[in-house]
């Protein structure tokens, strides 16, 4: 296929990552306060990594701070915020004036160095994009341009994940199955509504996770410097979220040799982890995240990432459930590609186990299974290979796995264009007391659709710039796919 058909499609995915029109206000697994605006605060450590690096030759953040009870608003940041840690052991001794994360790290002391909680990786990836900025002088502290800047960057990581998924659907879906998924996966699960939209770890967990399914993923054998380099693709994807590395230990297809050389590629990949860790915290093994609480009764986490009303899986994605299926299929089917699928399928349900103890199981204030979503390239890669045998082979199954894909369209476009905090926000914080998630008289997504009548000009003109896009991209493949199947009966 020609390189410009491949820029096109990006192109056309990077107008939707901006056609709705919306900063989506959403939030990391914070308990901290509001932020003035459409946006979310997490993603400051990863825009402002530029500057610490560039100008100050460092991994601290003190430069944006100033001791507490002195802070000058609009100039510099809370050094209690919950985005915040102390570099190494607080000596902090009083409780901090702001709200913190449930079970992470404590604020820093006055006098400590103060550090991102977050692993670097996308501040990593984002440095290319904001290196001129900070070169020329760029005021650090411009929310516009971090909180902008970062959605670029975030949309920009986004869609070479899409297309590097694209092109692994394409070895087992036909060319229109292929077209579908990949869209349901760019509209119709939290990739459009979460991220894409700012500097937030799931844009660069899903470029790592799309990187080693095409590296790994062919029914002919390949070299064991694929595996390798599959293992450093998901240690490098462990620096922008530590799970993203768990893949390495199911996508092997249970043999002892492609075990051996993936874990010792993670390895390497982790590396600049470590590295980071032991220059931030003083430790290689330390991490920012501080000492998390996996106490949630099992149950109680289980139900809600998967039938929550306002965080299920299967209530915003149903169609996933044949992603499910294809990895049971291939349990017992043959060939390289379904011995790789297996594997991945205990690593899904170890992410789902880790994930359901989580004392944050629900991922903060968000539209949707947030956390679940970080592996959804796994599920949609199933289902394509599951296509090619057999999966959606009769009209029923087809017929149901395209109303419930409708629904989850329905669901997503309408938060693309209208979601923001006030039901996670109002009565109560959702952070605060959870339990609002498992109300089934008033689920988030209704709340969303309820306001799809007061939809107003930027709502209606987000919607047809999107939907032309949309049309504009499906004319444009289906003309290809013609092309092509004439081509091949000449």
């Amino acid at each position: 296929m020609s390189r410009s058909r491949w820029l096109v499609r990006g192109l056309l995915l990077f107008v939707l990552a901006f056609a709705n029109l919306n900063d989506i206000r959403s939030s990391d697994t914070s308990q901290g306060g509001e932020a003035p605006g459409l946006w979310s605060p997490d993603v400051l450590p990863n825009a402002l990594f530029a500057w610490t690096v560039i100008k100050e030759h460092n991994v601290n953040y003190d430069e944006f701070t100033v001791p507490s009870g002195t802070r000058a608003p609009a100039t510099t940041l809370d050094r209690e915020a919950y985005f915040f840690r102390a570099c190494g052991e607080s000596t902090a001794t009083a409780p901090p004036t702001a709200k913190r994360s449930l079970g992470g790290p404590p604020a820093p002391g006055p006098n400590d160095h103060v550090c991102s909680v977050f692993p670097p990786g996308m501040g990593i990836l984002a440095l290319p994009f904001f290196a001129p900025f900070v070169l020329t002088g760029a005021n650090p502290l411009d929310l516009g341009l971090l909180v902008h800047g970062g959605h670029v960057v975030a949309a920009i990581v986004e869609i070479l994940a899409t297309l590097i998924l694209w092109s692994v659907l394409r070895r087992f879906a036909t060319p229109r199955w292929s077209l579908v998924l990949v869209l349901l996966y760019f509209l119709a699960t939290s990739v459009r509504t979460v991220a894409s939209q700012a500097l937030w770890q799931h844009s660069g967990v899903h470029l790592a996770v799309a990187s080693a399914l095409w590296l790994t993923l062919r029914e002919e054998p390949i070299p064991l410097s694929r595996d390798l380099a599959a293992g450093v693709v998901l240690g490098l994807g462990g620096v922008v979220r530590q799970t993203t590395a768990l893949v390495s230990l199911g996508l092997h297809g249970f043999r002892p040799t492609r075990i051996f050389w993936m874990l010792v590629g993670t390895v390497i990949g982790l590396a600049p982890l470590l590295a980071y860790n032991d220059l931030a915290f003083g430790s290689p093994l330390e991490q920012g995240y501080g000492v998390k609480s996996f106490a949630t009764p099992i149950q109680t986490g289980l139900y809600g990432l998967l039938l929550s009303p306002s965080r299920g899986l299967f209530v915003y994605t149903p169609y996933v459930i044949f992603g499910f299926f294809a990895l049971l299929r291939a349990w017992r089917w043959p060939g390289e590609v379904a011995g790789r699928l297996r594997g991945l399928s205990l690593v899904w349900l170890a992410a789902l186990v880790l994930y359901a103890t989580y004392a944050e199981w629900w991922g903060g204030r968000v539209f949707g299974s947030r956390f679940l979503d970080d592996f959804a390239p796994i599920l949609f890669v199933a289902i394509a290979w599951g296509t090619s045998v057999g999966l959606l082979g009769s009209r029923f199954a087809r017929v149901v796995f395209s109303l419930m894909a409708a629904w989850s369209f329905v669901l997503f476009q309408a938060a693309a264009f209208l979601y923001d905090k006030a039901w996670d926000t109002v009565p109560i914080n959702v952070n605060d007391d959870p339990s609002k998630l498992f109300n089934w008289s008033d689920p988030q997504w209704l709340a969303v659709l309820r306001l799809v009548p007061s939809a107003d000009e930027r709502v209606i003109a987000g919607a047809a710039l999107s939907a032309l896009v949309l049309v504009l991209l499906v004319r444009l493949e289906l003309r290809a796919y013609r092309g092509s199947e004439l081509a091949s009966q000449v």
